[in-house]
Parts: C-alpha cells; sequence; structure tokens
C-alpha cells in the first residue's frame, strides 16, 4: 500500500510541477507536509530535509556567486573578452558560451547568466545585432559550464551527497569536468554550426517592444483654449470618455505621478495616457488636445532627478515573483511607474497592476535615474541598459577571487567537505565586506532553498517504501545496464522539461541508486546520467531558470526553445549515453 501512495504523491505533485497551478516551492512544501500525515515518513525524518548537507551548500553557494557578481569580477572579465568578438555574430556566439560556460562552472549558473545578461543586451544594442541572436546561447552556456564542476550547479551538489548518503561514494570536485566539457564542446559547435540558424531575429527585441507600447500610450498638450482648462481631471471625462488611463501630468517640468482626479487643469499640461489603440486615435482627433511629437523624453522631476524609461527583468529571488504590483505598492514604495510588461515575448499593457508576475518577466519603467539604480542594486531587478550601472564594490574583487578560490582548492583536497568549505567561504565574503550581510541573505534563492528541503523527503520515502524499487524494476526488465543508463538520462530530461531540475534530480537519484543494485554495478554512472539529465534541459523555457530570465529581454516565444533546444538536446543524450560508462565504468 505505501509503495502505491508514494507513487501517487509523486503523481500529483509532477502534475503541479507541471501546470504551474501552485509555485513550485509551495508544491514541495505540501509534500513535506504530506508524508508525514499519511504515516509515510515521521516529521522528525521529514524535517530533516533543512539540516541536509545539500541544502546548507546550495544556500552557501548563492551567497558566493552573489558576492562575486557583488564586486564585478564576471561583469568586468565579460566587458575584456567579448571586447575581442566585436560585431561579428558567430565571434560573439562562441565568446558568449565559453565565457558564461567558465563562469558557471565556479558559481551558480543562474547568478553568472544574470550577470552577463545586461552586458550581452547592451553588445546587442551596439553591434545591431538582435538580443534574440545573442541571449538563447548565453542561458545555454551557462547550462552545460554548471555542469562541468561539483558546484556548478545545485544538482550536481544533490546527486553528490545522495550519492554518499544511498552508497558511501561521491565525487570530486573535477570529476564532472571531462564529461561536463566534451557536452559544452559539443553544444558551442551545434550553436555555431546549425543552432544560430534556428534562432529567432527579433529585429531588434527591445525595438519592437517599444514599439508594441506606442500603440496603447501616447503624450497629449492641453492646447491653450481648451475647454479643458480650468477643470478638474474628473470633470475633463477624458478617462471615461475614451476608456484611458491618465499615468502621469508634466508641468512646467514638473513631473507628477498618479495625478489625484481633483487636480485642476492648466493650458500646457502634458498628459501620459494609456488605452486600446483605436480609443487613441479617438482622443487624437479631438480639437481640444494636441499629440505630442515623437521624442526623447527626459523630465525633471522635484527640480533635479533625471527621469527615464527603461527596460528591467525580474530575477529568480525577486520579490514581485507570484505577486502583483498593486499587492506590493510598487509606485508607493519605489517611485516608479511600471508602463508596460513583457511575458514570452508578448506584451501585457492592459491593467498591468494586476498582473500576477512571473520570473522572467520583463518590466518597461519610468522614473528618477536614481530610484531606478536603488531599484537594481537593493532589489534584484536586472536592469537592461539605459543607465551606466557600476559595480557596487570592485575594490574587493582580488579578495572575492582569493576566497572562491580557497573554496574550491578546500574542497577539491578533500580538507573540506563541499558543504563545510563554502559555509566559510560564504562567511569569509562577509567578513570581508564583499557582501554585506543583508545582501547575503537576500541573495539566497529561498524559493529554491524551500523546493529542495521539501522534495528531499519524497525521495526518501520512494527509497523507504520500495516505491523506487518498482520503478527500477520497470526499467530493468527492458534492457541491459548501459540501455537503462540512456532510459534513465532520457526521462530526467523530459521530467526536468515541466519542472524544477533540482526535484527532478531528488525525485530519481533514489531509482538511480536501486538500478545499480539490482544490476549489482557501479552506482556512480547512473548518478552522473541523472545530474547531466537534469541540468542540460534546452527545450523549454521553464526547464531551468537560466532559459527563463532570457525569454523577456529576448522577445522568445515557447516554440523558439523548442526549434533550437531539441536537436541538443538529442545530441546530449547520445553523447552521454555513448560516454557516461566508458568515463564512469559499471
Amino acid at each position: 500500500m505505501q509503495p502505491v501512495l508514494v507513487l501517487t504523491i509523486l503523481g500529483v505533485a509532477i502534475l503541479l510541477f507541471a501546470t504551474g497551478w501552485l509555485r513550485m516551492d509551495l508544491v514541495s512544501l505540501l509534500i513535506l507536509l504530506t508524508l508525514p500525515l499519511f504515516g509515510l515518513l515521521t516529521a522528525d525524518q521529514a524535517f530533516s530535509a533543512f539540516s541536509n548537507p545539500a541544502v546548507i551548500t546550495v544556500a552557501a553557494m548563492f551567497i558566493l556567486s552573489a558576492a562575486i557578481a557583488n564586486t564585478g569580477v564576471t561583469a568586468h572579465l565579460g566587458r575584456w573578452i567579448l571586447g575581442f568578438a566585436g560585431q561579428n555574430e558567430i565571434r560573439l556566439i562562441l565568446a558568449i558560451m565559453l565565457l558564461t560556460a567558465v563562469s558557471s562552472a565556479f558559481i551558480n549558473n543562474i547568478g553568472a547568466a544574470a550577470v552577463l545578461l545586461p552586458m550581452v543586451t547592451g553588445i546587442a544594442k551596439k553591434t545591431g545585432i538582435p538580443a534574440s541572436r545573442l541571449l538563447i546561447p548565453l542561458a545555454f552556456g551557462s547550462l552545460v559550464g554548471g555542469v562541468c564542476t561539483l558546484i556548478g550547479t545545485p544538482p550536481n551538489i544533490l546527486i553528490n551527497e545522495l550519492m554518499l548518503e544511498y552508497t558511501g561514494q561521491q565525487f570530486s570536485m573535477f570529476e564532472f569536468a571531462p564529461l561536463g566539457i566534451i557536452i559544452t564542446l559539443l553544444s558551442i559547435t551545434y550553436m555555431l554550426l546549425i543552432g544560430r540558424h534556428l534562432l529567432p531575429s527579433n529585429r531588434s527585441a527591445t525595438v519592437s517592444q517599444l514599439n508594441q507600447v506606442k500603440a496603447y500610450v501616447s503624450d497629449i498638450l492641453i492646447k491653450q483654449d481648451s475647454n479643458y482648462v480650468g477643470k478638474s481631471l474628473l470633470d475633463s471625462r477624458l478617462e471615461a470618455d475614451f476608456h484611458l488611463r491618465i499615468r502621469s501630468l508634466m508641468r512646467e517640468q514638473l513631473k507628477i505621478t498618479a495625478p489625484r482626479k481633483s487636480i485642476i487643469l492648466k493650458a500646457g499640461d502634458i498628459l501620459f495616457v494609456e488605452g486600446e489603440p483605436e480609443q487613441l486615435l479617438k482622443l487624437k482627433k479631438n480639437a481640444e488636445i494636441e499629440v505630442v511629437p515623437e521624442r526623447e523624453k527626459i523630465w525633471k522631476v522635484k527640480g533635479s532627478e533625471t527621469s527615464r524609461v527603461v527596460e528591467v527583468a525580474l530575477t529568480p529571488t525577486n520579490e514581485l515573483v507570484g505577486r502583483t504590483l498593486r499587492e506590493v505598492h510598487f509606485h508607493d514604495t519605489h517611485g516608479l511607474n511600471v508602463l508596460a510588461i513583457w511575458r514570452r515575448g508578448e506584451p501585457v499593457v492592459k491593467r498591468v497592476d494586476h498582473v500576477v508576475l512571473k520570473f522572467g518577466d520583463l518590466l518597461l519603467i519610468e522614473g528618477a535615474e536614481n530610484k531606478i539604480l536603488h531599484l537594481a542594486d537593493k532589489h534584484d531587478f536586472l536592469l537592461l541598459g539605459g543607465i551606466n550601472q557600476d559595480s557596487y564594490l570592485p575594490t574587493k574583487g582580488p579578495v572575492a577571487l582569493l576566497i572562491m578560490l580557497g573554496v574550491i582548492l578546500l574542497a577539491s583536497s578533500g580538507i573540506f567537505p563541499i558543504m563545510q568549505a563554502a559555509a566559510v567561504g560564504a562567511v569569509l565574503m562577509v567578513l570581508t565586506r564583499c557582501i554585506s550581510l543583508s545582501n547575503a541573505y537576500e541573495s539566497i534563492n529561498w524559493p529554491v532553498i524551500m523546493l529542495i528541503a521539501g522534495t528531499l523527503p519524497l525521495g526518501m520515502a520512494m527509497e523507504v517504501s520500495g516505491a523506487s524499487e518498482i520503478l527500477a524494476e520497470l526499467m530493468t526488465s527492458l534492457a541491459g545496464p548501459w540501455a537503462t543508463l540512456s532510459v534513465l538520462f532520457l526521462i530526467t530530461m523530459l521530467l526536468t522539461c515541466v519542472m524544477s531540475n533540482a526535484a527532478t534530480a531528488v525525485l530519481l537519484a533514489p531509482v538511480a541508486f536501486d538500478l545499480s543494485v539490482h544490476f549489482g554495478v557501479n552506482p556512480q554512472p547512473l548518478f552522473m546520467a541523472v545530474a547531466l539529465a537534469s541540468s542540460t534541459c534546452f527545450m523549454t523555457p521553464v526547464s531551468h531558470q537560466s532559459n527563463a530570465l532570457v525569454v523577456g529581454p529576448g522577445g522568445y516565444r515557447f516554440i523558439d526553445f523548442l526549434k533550437v533546444g531539441t536537436p541538443l538536446n538529442l545530441l546530449v543524450w547520445i553523447c552521454a549515453s555513448l560516454t557516461i560508462p566508458l568515463l564512469f565504468p559499471f
């Protein structure tokens, strides 16, 4: 009965992960609470996952990665290397993928992609190459680079700890490297020869998006002899008659955001309005107003602050993920206006305050330059050009690099286990002020931590109840260990298309163990297959956070990842199925 119950919970969890009806971290917490409720695990066993070394290691790696980014090390290296690529698209793709892969091998791969994203979008604007031609290579480079070391991606850390728990064996820091380098070179070669021909050319994603916004927003000037002069905004009935929303009012170089309905209109007032295109066309025929000609609009706010319109992307740890702008009182809190939202290449311009935001959304915001910079620095938004954003603590770069090198040496030499080395490194980053304590806490991707801690007990329940053994027996009835490894890789890869790669790794680790017991073979190749497959899914924008991160800035659709990623995944699957048993013999 217990195996059936565990497999039922597993099936429901996969359904919830795939549909997105609930957030992934909430699903994992429901799993954690359900297992003791049905007597599949004790409460102590279920909640012990929060003290699992993998959870602590992943949290510490988030801090280490944030400290490296905070000191500008990765961005500086990126500017130096990409400077050699010039304006040639092939050289740029090569440089971007190599740089991202190398960075992702030693810092969290989503962190590497997030740091390099603004720089790559800036290069796209300068060179005239569409950002959509460069950002999928950026995302894919971070994925393949992450599998090259033990610390490059959370699934590697999880699989290592779970293999140690199940078998007493573990991987060394660079034991992933030979296979990871082969996959990285294969991926770069594919992208240069085949993949780049499948990339969309949204020329440019940014320009097209701004043009889309112009279909819904306009600036209008209240004429000198207009009947609106002397009336309140409410009495003018501009909003009611034309079904518009008045975002802001500019009067004598003073910008008034979200003006009150009681404000009295004056001649020369400029109103920033939003509405349906047909309503704006009707408004433009109104003799009482005049449409302001297109131009670069940089207003003065409160006499000294420069107001700009820029694009920002949400990061995985952003407080807005899963919430609406209205819920967090975005304008009141930050003093900024959100003019439009893009999701998967499509604009969302109506009632933006009511849109539940998701990771990877792109926001067009308007407001004071210093407030935009504060938003990017302190609230986990990626600023995509328009304003120069310097590294927060560039003088600490050498210190951060030395600490990171120390962590790698301690872990690879076996002096400290990876959990202890990463934790010591994270504390040293704070003590040496490479990152502040508050920023260190903020840098931890808590949804990922909760996701891992919540799904670890399900993996434990699968092993204890015998559910993983049942799944293993179904797989072993098909073929021998080599072919079964290939099937396990394929199943892991497909599951990662619809659910978190960390959750996939946790749930299939006990199956890998039972397969090794059934065949009486070395467990390392089977665990390696799960680790690699869960970190190299290129086929969907939801299969990895690096993919989701570039959707908005690149203006991508779901089908773009399917077209570019599916051939690469097939190549990686074939390559891994052939090489894993050679590098890690059964």
